[in-house]
């Protein structure tokens, strides 16, 4: 604890916390004169900026009328306008759009039980009609050979005499 009370040590200490002291002021007063120039530049961006939002909004269409909605498809457009649009049917509501349609219900009633688009119930009960018939109509068969060479046995056997 002697070398806090020598002179020497106190002067060190008063000239170190001085040179600190006048750092840290040349830094603020450098970083002051820096902040107006750059607050100009943000102003203009920020100018440029509003300049471009307001080109966007004068290029955006004007929104249909009639209940038509701007870039949709018809079938999405038949939708009713409480009905909220969404990306697409998942698998739970495709299943429970089927069972509806089962018990008689229309497309109207499933779309506006499930919140979906008629147009997108539509399609889902037509391809699922479609399914259907290729499924009851059975896969296409090729044409078998028959001949002694085949090796169908029922064709051969037809053959045979």
């Amino acid at each position: 604890m002697t070398y806090v009370s020598h002179p020497l040590a106190l002067g060190a200490l008063v000239v170190v916390l001085g040179l600190a002291l006048y750092l840290v002021a040349t830094v603020k007063i450098r970083v002051r004169a820096a902040v107006p120039g750059r607050a100009g530049q943000l102003h203009a961006e920020i100018g440029e900026l509003k300049k471009r939002m307001d080109e966007l909004a004068a290029r955006q269409p004007v929104p249909a009328t009639d209940g038509e909605r701007e870039g949709a498809p018809a079938a999405f457009a038949s939708a009713p306008p409480s009905v909220p649009l969404r990306s697409g049917i998942n698998l739970s509501r495709r299943s429970q759009a089927l069972r509806l349609h089962r018990r008689g219900e229309t497309p109207e009633q499933i779309a506006s039980s499930l919140m979906v688009p008629t147009g997108e119930v539509r399609l889902l009960l037509k391809v699922h009609r479609l399914v259907m018939e290729q499924t009851m109509a059975g896969p296409p068969r090729p044409g078998l050979k028959s001949g002694p060479g085949s090796a169908d046995t029922f064709s051969s056997a037809e053959s045979a005499p």
